[in-house]
């Protein structure tokens, strides 16, 4: 399945402080919602690199998680608002250490069934839109590393 990652914050985006981020999946939904919420498949695509990260996960409305990197000195924390297998994940995202200041963050996370696979949708509605550009590139990187685990 073709690698299809695109970034709607482009001149001509409806909203310049949600940053959209697609991904094109070589499997079905379930099997993708479950590799964003269970811990052991996390750790498998999400922050592969950094060795002893961390990934706790209570992927249930009003759960939390915490996925930390203590290597590299930053961790990410939130809360599930809504849990929809296989559908849909939203969350508050909050970085740790000062990685990123501001407030708590939210996170939409889609999956829809497409060409005999899953398109993933991330839509991550920034505090500060100049942080956009790291967050594109983060949430591509992490998206390619994901159609990656799951091909």
């Amino acid at each position: 399945m073709p690698t299809d990652t695109t970034d709607t914050t482009e001149p001509g985006a409806p909203d310049p402080d949600v940053l959209e981020v697609r991904q094109e999946v070589a499997a079905g939904p379930a099997r993708v919602h479950a590799a964003w919420t269970d811990p052991a498949e996390l750790a498998r695509w999400w922050w592969p690199q950094l060795p002893g990260t961390t990934y706790d996960v209570d992927a249930r409305e009003g759960g939390d998680y915490r996925i930390r990197a203590d290597q590299a000195g930053f961790g990410v924390h939130g809360r599930f608002v809504a849990v929809d297998p296989p559908d849909r994940l939203e969350l508050t995202w909050v970085w740790e250490d000062g990685y990123v200041d501001g407030p708590p963050e939210r996170v939409e996370v889609l999956f829809a069934a497409h060409d005999g696979g899953t398109r993933v949708v991330v839509r991550h509605h920034l505090a500060a839109p100049e942080a956009g550009e790291g967050y594109r590139q983060g949430w591509t990187d992490c998206l390619v590393r994901l159609a990656d685990h799951l091909a």
